[in-house]
C-alpha cells in the first residue's frame, strides 16, 4: 500500500459521545448503515442544534474553519442519505479527543518549561462569552414578548 499523501487528519475536540450510537429505520431494518464519525456528529450538533456559528463551532472543535466545513458537510450528506434511502446510521471512530480528557502527551512536548499556548483557550473563552450573552439577550427578548404580547385590532 503506498504511503498517504498530505498530512495526518487533526483531532478534534469534541464534547460528548452520543448515548445511543445506532439509529434504524422504523421497520428496524436497514439494507446497509452508513457510518458517522464522532467528530461529524459534533459538527452537526454545535451548528444545527446549538445554533453556533462556523467560525465559532470550528474554534470551539480546535480547527480551521475549512475543515469544520468538511465535516459538517459529510456529516449532512451522510444524514441526507441515510434518511431519502432508508439506511441506518452508526455514529463511531474519528479523530477526536474527549473535551475534558487529558490528551496524550507527545514525547517531545515534555520538554522542560515548555509554556502552553494560552491564546486559542482564551479567544474560545470570549467567543463563547459572547453566544451566551447573545442566548441571554434571545431568552430576555422572548420572556418580555410573552409578559406584554402586541395588541391586535
Amino acid at each position: 500500500m503506498p504511503p498517504r499523501k498530505g498530512r495526518c487528519r487533526g483531532r478534534r475536540w469534541i464534547t460528548e459521545i452520543p448515548p445511543e450510537c445506532i439509529f434504524l429505520p422504523a421497520s428496524g431494518r436497514a439494507a446497509a448503515t452508513i457510518n458517522i464519525t464522532l467528530e461529524e456528529m459534533e459538527a452537526i450538533r454545535l451548528v444545527d442544534l446549538l445554533d453556533f456559528q462556523q467560525h465559532e463551532a470550528a474554534l470551539f472543535m480546535g480547527i480551521s474553519r475549512k475543515a469544520f466545513w468538511n465535516d459538517l458537510t459529510s456529516a449532512r450528506s451522510k444524514i441526507a442519505t441515510a434518511l431519502a434511502y432508508g439506511l441506518g446510521i452508526s455514529i463511531s471512530g474519528g479523530s477526536y479527543i474527549l473535551r475534558g480528557c487529558e490528551p496524550p502527551i507527545c514525547p517531545r512536548d515534555r520538554e522542560e518549561g515548555k509554556e502552553e499556548d494560552l491564546a486559542p483557550l482564551e479567544r474560545e473563552i470570549e467567543v463563547l462569552a459572547d453566544r451566551l450573552d447573545q442566548l441571554r439577550r434571545r431568552i430576555d427578548s422572548i420572556a418580555e414578548n410573552d409578559l406584554n404580547p402586541p395588541e391586535t385590532h
